[in-house]
């Protein structure tokens, strides 16, 4: 077959040589550069243990600041950024005798981890630990009386209200008539008083009629006969809401926060004089707000007393807890009697309503039928 075709043969037909070169020669290769050698980076030193390192490094990183700002903040007691939650934390996260010496003995201190970076610029700062400290124990004290405070004016508030207020004692008088006269002939029918948390028995007591107990039945005769006592609710208001306060736990709470506070003063006291010209005066201030809620503290154990004394009950054995608990139950039965005897007279003045207009329509009725009667018989 090749042999047939001469090469000078007009029918041979000639292919397209440029076209050819454009479209499907091979690019020139050029030779590969040699794959040059990773450079190994250098392991970092450190000398805090995986999960304290893994804890201080989210630590630090909530600052968005260098390590050596943050080692200024606390040499300065700047707690701008360094609140009471954030001053917990890294008390817990200090650097130990053993890292301390490690750090201290490193030479190559520029190949330590970021997280020992910084234990250096903390060791830099004297005293740090201190610093801390007096920096938590001042946000601590403020957080505390802020929460306390209330409290405390709540307590007291609550009970100069019982001891002031004239509706209660002619209320309980009334109580204790009634419950002599229902106990009468039995050795608790001549009772001189009563304790307070009897008020919430008045409910128990029920009377033949349904869904009417002792208390509806008195606060209906008081509406009768004296209506400035309906306002008793009024007066118990305060009471109420200082149920639910725990006075010996404020008075634990505050005590254990000044207990530290002097503590802090003792320490402050044996520091350098840098130390305590820069933290004296806030601690001082502290101490003095704490020791001003002692003092209210102890009015309020003044006021318990009296209140113990007033309601005929023991000192030591007396909760102003369950006190104010149960004036507040009392004030609620009260204020759900008012409201049933209103609802018992709506339905009572409905039901009368009724009956008129259905005796009303009866007798048209029957007028109407008498009419017709007579009609019938006319014709």
């Amino acid at each position: 077959m090749w042999a047939v075709m001469p090469s000078s043969s007009k029918e041979l037909v000639e292919p397209d040589y440029a076209s050819l070169e454009l479209l499907f020669s091979v690019p020139p290769t050029t030779p590969k550069e040699k794959m040059r050698p990773k450079i190994k980076k250098t392991k970092e030193i450190t000398f805090i243990g995986p999960k304290k390192s893994l804890l201080l490094s989210i630590f630090l990183k909530q600052f968005k600041c260098s390590n050596e700002e943050i080692a200024a903040m606390i040499q300065k007691g700047d707690r701008s950024k360094l609140d009471a939650e954030i001053l917990k934390q890294l008390l817990k996260l200090l650097p130990e005798d053993h890292e301390i010496n490690g750090l201290k003995s490193c030479k190559e201190k520029s190949e330590l981890a970021n997280v020992d970076q910084f234990y250096l610029h903390l060791l830099e700062v004297p005293s740090y630990q201190l610093r801390i400290e007096c920096m938590l124990i001042c946000e601590e004290t403020k957080i505390l009386l802020e929460c306390l405070w209330p409290k405390a004016q709540a307590i007291r508030t609550a009970c100069e209200t019982l001891l002031t207020s004239h509706r209660l004692p002619v209320f309980c008088q009334l109580i204790l008539k009634v419950g002599n006269f229902l106990n009468y002939g039995h050795h608790t029918g001549d009772a001189g008083g009563f304790k307070i948390s009897a008020l919430l028995r008045l409910t128990e007591t029920k009377a033949n009629q349904s869904h009417i107990t002792l208390l509806h039945h008195i606060l209906e005769e008081v509406e009768k006969n004296d209506a400035d006592l309906l306002q008793l609710p009024g007066d118990l208001d305060f009471v109420s809401k200082a149920a639910g306060i725990h006075f010996d736990v404020m008075r634990a709470e505050a005590g254990a926060n000044l207990k530290k506070l002097l503590e802090i003063e003792k320490r402050l006291f044996l520091s350098t004089d840098e130390l305590k010209i820069q933290h004296a005066k806030s601690v001082q201030g502290s101490l003095d707000a704490s020791k001003d809620l002692q003092k209210e503290l102890a009015t309020i154990e003044k006021k318990k007393e009296e209140l113990a004394d007033y309601l005929c009950e023991d000192r030591k054995k007396l909760s102003l807890e369950d006190v104010f608990s149960t004036m507040k139950t009392f004030r609620e039965l009260f204020l759900k009697a008012l409201q049933d005897n209103q609802e018992r007279r709506e339905q009572a003045a409905k039901c009368e309503k009724r009956k008129k207009q259905l005796k009303g329509e009866d007798a048209k009725r029957l007028k109407g039928e008498y009419k017709k009667s007579s009609t019938f018989n006319k014709n």
